[in-house]
């Protein structure tokens, strides 16, 4: 009794948990009401109380299952070389270019699809600056390992000796690329000025082959 009383526990905070996921995709968390979790999750505002203090313990929540989320995909593309189960192929990106490209689109492809718990994500460090997540830096460490071993592949056209180095930085270009789409999901001003996505994109690959290879 006590193992289906537990499954059903998980079940109900899962709920919980990717109810408010879904409806930061359309608001700011700062707009967010339990009853709108609940209703959104189809379950009872009490079962959300039985669960969590209050909303803003949510975040934290929320951001564990978003790590959870990410060090799974890291672990398949150790283990299988695929991607959300789709295989990663090198082929498809034939030059060094062409690597760097898939990487920038792959981190706008990742902040598109979940611009809103990014920008709750960030509301929560924001209000929690002291908060140490080891798990987050191991998956950066990891995610470095991995970025220094693809720009191995290419070091002949590479101008810094330390890779790992490289990689440091350009995972950190990669992190910080699209933060103004997270940070500012509209225009700041009735005149759009910010270039498209596609143009961002290349103009991101030319600075990055430009620092790695000088050229």
């Amino acid at each position: 009794m006590a193992k289906v009383q537990q499954k059903r526990a998980a079940r109900t905070r899962e709920k919980i948990l990717a109810a408010l996921e879904q409806l930061l995709e359309s608001k700011e968390f700062e707009a967010i009401s339990i009853a709108d979790i609940a209703r959104q999750g189809e379950v009872a505002v009490g079962s959300i109380y039985s669960h969590f203090e209050d909303k803003e313990a949510l975040l934290p929540a929320l951001f564990d299952r978003y790590i959870e989320r990410i060090k799974a995909r890291v672990a398949e593309f150790v283990e299988h070389g695929t991607i959300e189960g789709e295989k990663y192929e090198p082929s498809a990106a034939p030059d060094l270019r062409g690597t760097i490209e898939q990487s920038i689109r792959g981190a706008h492809r990742q902040v598109t699809e979940t611009l809103g718990l990014r920008r709750a994500l960030l509301t929560y460090r924001r209000l929690n600056p002291d908060v140490e997540v080891p798990l987050v830096s191991k998956l950066g460490r990891d995610a470095i390992e991995l970025l220094a071993a693809e720009l191995d592949k290419y070091h002949d056209e590479i101008v810094h000796t330390d890779l790992h180095e490289a990689a440091r930085m350009v995972s950190y270009f990669l992190n910080i690329a699209f933060l103004d789409r997270i940070v500012l999901p509209a225009a700041a001003t009735k005149d759009d000025l910010r270039p498209s996505d596609e143009n961002l994109i290349d103009a991101y690959t030319g600075m990055i082959l430009h620092y790695l290879t000088g050229r």
